[in-house]
């Protein structure tokens, strides 16, 4: 069976050996997964090198929303807020933490990957970083930060 040296499967090349890198300089792949309830976006990204070259996943998840005090006990809210102040102490210095005006907060983390990477290595790496913030988001959610599925 013949197989071409390269072909395009949606935003990606795919060379011989099954290996992903993005399909042209100028549009980098973007894909999203779903976990626990939050839409994580996923953005390949080209370093520079040369035939093995250094790239990096940039992640976004929008993790939830400060409760409003409106109606509420505002100790709920306290509470929110100091978890979310608290954030940057706990987590990998390659995560960034950003409280948006509309009182959502917003985790962007750069994972470094080798491109062309394969479908295994890169499900991993997002895996990986999925399993990490699992305790940082059973923390938002104990003080009642529900998800929120959007991101811009």
């Amino acid at each position: 069976m013949y197989l071409p040296q390269e072909w395009k499967l949606g935003p990606f090349r795919v060379d011989r050996a099954g290996m992903l890198s993005p399909a042209s300089p100028e549009h980098f792949p973007v894909f999203g997964v779903r976990w626990r309830e939050r839409r994580v976006a996923v953005r390949m990204q080209r370093g520079k090198g040369a035939s093995v070259e250094p790239g990096t996943l940039l992640v976004q998840v929008r993790l939830g929303r400060v409760p409003s005090s409106a109606g509420r006990d505002v100790s709920l809210r306290q509470a929110a807020l100091a978890a979310v102040a608290s954030l940057p102490r706990h987590g990998p210095q390659s995560w960034q933490w950003r409280l948006l005006p509309d009182h959502a907060v917003m985790l962007e983390a750069h994972l470094q990957i080798s491109l062309p990477v394969g479908v295994v290595d890169l499900v991993s790496e997002i895996t990986q970083f999925l399993l990490a913030l699992d305790p940082y988001l059973d923390a938002l959610d104990a003080v009642g930060m529900a998800p929120s599925p959007t991101i811009h």
